[in-house]
């Protein structure tokens, strides 16, 4: 699955070059993000499919526009931080929003485990050329009855894993659908059918990714995880060791 991302863009005007859309200046100044996890329901930047030349923030944690209490939205927001690519359009919450409401969620890397020996090695993980690359994820918005509260919210899409994913997450055997740059505009046209959209929400090129190890200070209870030191690389010798024999 896809819990914690990266994007340590230092603008927003990197952000808008990549993306081709602008950053209000009504939202937050922009700061880098070492390491965030979605269990925080953290307001992260995205390109909508009804305003793809704008940034928005949307939390993460989708809470379908159908919600009819803050209790169910609660629930919502903690179990649908992802939404796996094979039952999106049979689930309730996924169905109507993968059809119309998709959208684009910019990283510079994600993290995943690998479980070895029952050990856990955290490792951090880029995709395509450039720094910047987008996840395939859908949104919504939901208005709290009591409060009036609007929340734009969002899910990230997964898919089986490739390769090499298959080999980090490997009691999972999962990862998140990351959109290749030449289809990210066709993935926002809300006009594509769902056959199309199924043969789209495919594993990337494991070719084009690069993974590695990072210290275990991104689960560290001491330590903020949002620091640079968080995605530096790390060597674990038993880890180098088991893979030389393996």
């Amino acid at each position: 699955m896809c819990y914690n991302v990266s994007n340590k863009t230092e603008s927003d005007k990197q952000l808008e070059k990549r993306l081709k859309a602008t950053y209000p200046k009504k939202l937050p100044q922009w700061k880098p993000i070492y390491s965030v996890s979605g269990f925080l329901h953290p307001a992260l930047p995205i390109v909508t499919a009804d305003k793809p030349d704008e940034i928005s923030l949307y939390n993460w944690g989708l809470i379908p526009g159908w919600t009819p209490s803050e209790e169910l939205a609660k629930q919502f927001r903690a179990n649908n931080l992802n939404a796996k690519s094979e039952t999106i359009f049979e689930k309730r919450s996924f169905s109507a929003p993968i059809k119309s409401k998709r959208c684009l969620v910019p990283v510079t890397g994600f993290f995943e485990w690998r479980e070895v020996n029952k050990q856990k090695y955290p490792y951090h993980i880029h995709a395509g050329k450039e720094e910047i690359f987008c996840l395939g994820g859908i949104y919504d918005e939901w208005v709290n009855k009591q409060t009036g509260e609007l929340i734009n919210s969002f899910s990230i899409i997964t898919t089986e894993a490739n390769p090499l994913m298959a080999k980090i997450h490997n009691n999972k055997l999962r990862m998140p659908f990351i959109v290749p740059p030449e289809k990210e505009e066709q993935w926002l046209t809300t006009t594509i059918k769902e056959e199309e959209l199924k043969q789209l929400m495919l594993p990337f090129d494991e070719n084009e990714m690069q993974a590695y190890t990072i210290s275990k200070r991104i689960t560290s209870r001491l330590d903020n995880p949002n620091a640079e030191e968080t995605i530096l690389p790390f060597s674990y010798p038993e880890l180098e060791m088991y893979d030389a024999f393996e």
